[in-house]
């Protein structure tokens, strides 16, 4: 354990004595992000361990306390559905950083940029000439039945024949050290704003670690992608305009929408925002239509178009597929980019690299057995409780299944159910996520980790996001990692060993902010929306005001039985407020508002009342 120097040799640089509250007491046999193989510290985070030495628990806390206030403050939430909080749940975060050497940093990026290519030139054939189903090479099944592949979007026209131009990959490691991919993100990739805000939060709150460990920066992603937004514009390639499509408030990542979109200068948009005329997309605001080149949607291919895809969908735009197909309007991803996130594409993903590429898979997915084989449904069926049977389609509802979970009825039920449709299920291995340390209360605790790491497109090639969004399982003894079932996040430092260039899209502070009164600009759901906030706070001053009013005429010394106004006052208070049955119709006599000179009964709290005997008037 970190806090224990028993075993440690005296050379080492945690032989000096820790505080009690560094011990870190990862599970035995488990693999493990602070400790290698053998049990010692990786030497990637001993200048870091120190830093958090020198702190203390104390400050540490205070600093920490400070940070959950300034994340309450931005209003960082996400939506968990289903708890009781919904939107203004707060972002979890954990105050300890998830550390990744460089050398580990350019294993990931070189085998992600191979991914990005390989994705893209298969993403190429699919919509266009489909010789790998011709070829045999990708079961058709996976493709022309699967309710991922639009067929209005086949020989679609994408700019620079880009598919992907934001790219995400969860991973994870195993026991053996190797980082594999546990799945693609690739239609509208999430969590590259909360990866941003978690930085922002961190290298606040420990500025002395953050520089010392010479922790790359975040903003070069964020320039190079919308560097790449801006070329792919069909028209006015030099000042685009470019828009965050969304689905609106009640998603689960609101939050992230709205601050990706003013952290890169974009509008947000909702679909009820925009409209095509003539095969071009235009942005409904208070000057009239203005036109749109770019698209940034986070938006699932299906939800974008009611007309051409998904006809019950509200959050989409009408002939959107029909302006892309036109070349007016770029949309990244480009639409049809969720096929490539088919669970069952993994297990044919090998084969496929060394088919475009001539090279083997640098970052080797979690093995994965489609059932629509004969041959791989058998090894699937043989070896069940070793694996984790998921559906092989993204569009199939249906939960990961740990087999060695399961009762003996409940095995038996799958099996049948495998056997039944075997093309609707897929096998993969059950990887023994690496553990990493949170801090639990004011002591460090080991929680399974999944990394989603990002590309963005630059050029004929990636980048990789020098970090990332790291995902903590919610307990020490759960292997599922979700925010939706209660995890946590972490900053993810990508260290460098030579100094790292201060680069910053975020404005300085102290700067002033530049007033504008035209509106022009402004989308008209906005300003119906501002209209109409306007008017009810409107409405709650002229209520607040009246409500002093009464309270004066409550708290006066003389008698109330000479005042004539109050009753009328408490009349105008129901009228007002909607408080019904209130101070008027049936039962307005038993609160006294009927009556001129009576007791007042029912404003919003049990207050005493002078002159009337101790009387007490309460909220309808």
């Amino acid at each position: 354990m970190l806090g224990s120097t028993e075993d440690i040799p005296e050379t080492h640089p945690l032989a000096t004595p820790v505080a009690d509250w560094l011990d870190y007491p990862p599970r035995t046999g488990m693999p493990d992000e602070l400790f290698d193989s053998a049990g010692e510290v990786r030497p990637h985070w001993e200048l870091f361990l120190a830093s958090l030495r020198e702190l203390g628990l104390p400050e540490l806390t205070r600093r920490w306390n400070e940070a959950k206030h300034l994340i309450h403050e931005n209003g960082v939430t996400y939506n968990v559905y289903g708890d009781p909080r919904g939107m203004n749940r707060p972002w979890q975060l954990d105050p300890i950083p998830q550390l990744i050497s460089q050398s580990d940093a350019e294993t990931l990026e070189q085998g992600l940029i191979q991914r990005g290519r390989l994705l893209e030139i298969l993403m190429q054939d699919l919509y266009g000439p489909q010789r790998t189903l011709a070829t045999g090479l990708l079961p058709r099944q996976l493709v022309i039945h699967n309710p991922a592949f639009l067929r209005s979007c086949h020989n679609i026209n994408v700019p620079a024949n880009r598919y992907l131009h934001l790219y995400a990959a969860n991973i994870g490691r195993g026991a053996d050290g190797i980082f594999r991919v546990l799945g693609d993100r690739t239609q509208s990739p999430s969590g590259a704003g909360y990866a941003l805000e978690n930085r922002i939060v961190l290298s606040r709150m420990l500025p002395d670690a953050f520089r010392e460990c010479q922790v790359q920066r975040l903003a070069p992603f964020f320039r190079t992608l919308r560097d790449t937004l801006r070329s792919i514009g069909p028209h006015n390639r030099d000042n685009p305009r470019i828009v965050l499509l969304t689905p609106g408030p009640y998603n689960e990542t609101y939050f992230e929408h709205a601050y990706l979109a003013r952290y890169l200068g974009y509008t947000l948009v909702e679909g009820a925002d925009l409209t095509v005329r003539d095969n071009h997309v235009f942005l409904k605001v208070l000057g009239g239509l203005q036109p749109v080149d770019v698209i940034l949607r986070r938006l699932d291919d299906d939800y974008c178009d009611p007309l051409e895809l998904r006809p019950d969908s509200f959050l989409g735009v009408p002939g959107l597929v029909q302006a892309v197909l036109a070349g007016n309007v770029a949309v990244a991803n480009a639409l049809g980019t969720g096929l490539l996130e088919t669970p069952a594409l993994l297990a044919f993903l090998p084969g496929l690299c060394r088919h475009f590429l001539g090279e083997d898979l640098r970052l080797p997915s979690v093995a994965t057995w489609w059932c629509g084989e004969r041959v791989a449904c058998e090894y699937v069926l043989a070896h069940l409780d070793e694996l984790v049977i998921k559906p092989a389609l993204a569009s199939t509802r249906l939960e990961p299944v740990f087999v060695d979970e399961l009762s003996r009825v409940q095995r038996e039920e799958l099996i049948v159910r495998i056997r039944a449709r075997p093309g609707d299920y897929v096998g993969q291995q059950r990887l023994t996520l690496s553990t990493t340390p949170v801090l639990e209360g004011k002591r460090l605790q080991p929680r399974h980790l999944v990394l989603r790491t990002y590309l963005a497109a630059h050029d004929d090639s990636f980048l990789m996001m020098p970090g990332g969004l790291t995902r903590v399982s919610a307990a020490a003894d759960t292997m599922v990692v979700s925010m939706q079932r209660g995890g946590g996040s972490k900053d993810t430092w990508v260290l460098s060993d030579a100094p790292v260039s201060e680069v910053s899209l975020l404005q300085p502070g102290g700067q002033p902010v530049a007033l504008n009164r035209g509106g022009n600009d402004l989308p008209s759901r906005v300003a119906d929306n501002l209209y109409w906030l306007g008017r009810y706070v409107e409405r709650a001053e002229a209520l607040t005001r009246l409500l002093r009013a009464v309270f004066v005429r409550l708290t006066e010394t003389s008698g109330l039985e000479e005042s004539r106004e109050l009753p009328v006052l408490l009349r105008t208070v129901t009228e007002l407020s909607k408080c019904l049955p209130g101070f008027v119709g049936e039962g307005a006599a038993e609160h006294g508002a009927g009556e001129a000179g009576g007791q007042a009964g029912g404003l919003a709290a049990v207050v005493p009342l002078r002159g009337v005997g101790g009387g007490h008037f309460r909220m309808p």
